[in-house]
């Protein structure tokens, strides 16, 4: 470890104990003081790499604000070194570990990533979906209204969307993609690197039948998106379209087209002329005279 306080991001496996990488496994044994989400998965991963008689501090959601100061405090004042770990996977990615690294950025303590196991992605990876484009998502809001917004919110993103979700909640949310996006792709991720691993890739309906068929799922499931195209007759197809249709006339505003220039250009929208004309004039942002 480096003379000077430092803290270390280091990722631990999600599922398969031989995930953890040699760094990672270096880091953990060298370092004055471990923060972990849960100091029983942190002690069992310690013992299994050897370092028995770690300190291990408890470093988890509804503490974060409160032990960051007082940790950077403690490894400025000793000039001592710390590995942030969570439950699994990479922290900082939906797990704690944001307020201790902004606060060590903030005071000057050198923050160095170990990098890893990550339940994104190591689905992303295997899905079989776009994955030039990612929107990461997190978790989904508990409350209805909140989820419905948030998914409907998807048609504009032009990325496939990941996120996690709590056993409990999934078929929740799969019920709101399917109302909205039944031409979707999906695929369900969970038990990753263990050995029940299932990945599959599936449509919003069937995606539905195999959570009704997994009734008492365990542990957290990844999923991943792809909205695809939307059918042509529904409220959100058509918003989406004439929202589209709005971005691409002001860029041609922009680029000194007439009104006139752009009646010509989109007549074959599946528009009439008169609701082409009035898109046109919200598009150019007033109603008057044409150019």
């Amino acid at each position: 470890m480096t003379p000077e306080s430092a803290i270390y991001v280091v990722a631990t496996p999600i599922g398969n104990l031989d995930d953890l990488t040699l760094r990672a496994i270096k880091v953990l044994k060298n370092v004055d003081i471990i923060a972990a989400e849960d100091t029983r998965r942190a002690r069992q991963l310690l013992q299994h790499i050897g370092r028995d008689k770690a300190e291990v501090i408890s470093y988890f959601d509804h503490v974060e604000r409160e032990k960051a100061p007082q940790l950077v405090d403690r490894l400025l004042e000793n000039k001592l070194s710390l590995a942030l770990i969570s439950d699994a996977g990479t922290p900082c990615i939906s797990d704690p570990g944001y307020h201790l690294v902004r606060e060590a950025k903030k005071r000057g303590v050198a923050v160095h990533p170990v990098p890893g196991p990550s339940a994104m992605t190591a689905l992303v990876s295997a899905s079989g979906l776009p994955s030039d484009r990612l929107m990461f998502i997190g978790f989904l809001p508990n409350k209805k209204m909140a989820l419905e917004r948030e998914i409907a919110n998807w048609k504009n993103y032009q990325a496939s969307i990941v996120f996690y979700e709590a056993p409990r909640r999934l078929k929740t949310s799969l019920a709101v993609i399917h109302e909205l996006y039944p031409n979707a792709e999906i695929v369900i991720g969970r038990e990753l690197t263990k050995l029940h691993e299932e990945i599959i890739l599936t449509d919003p309906k069937s995606a539905l039948d195999w959570c009704n068929n997994h009734e008492f799922l365990k542990g957290e499931a990844v999923v991943m998106v792809r909205v695809g195209d939307l059918p042509a007759d529904t409220p959100e197809a058509k918003e989406s379209k004439r929202e589209a249709l709005i971005a691409e006339a002001r860029e041609q505003f922009r680029k000194d087209a007439t009104l006139k220039d752009l009646l010509g250009l989109y007549r074959d929208r599946g528009l009439s002329r008169s609701e082409l004309y009035q898109l046109l004039l919200e598009a150019k942002g007033f109603y008057g005279n044409e150019k």
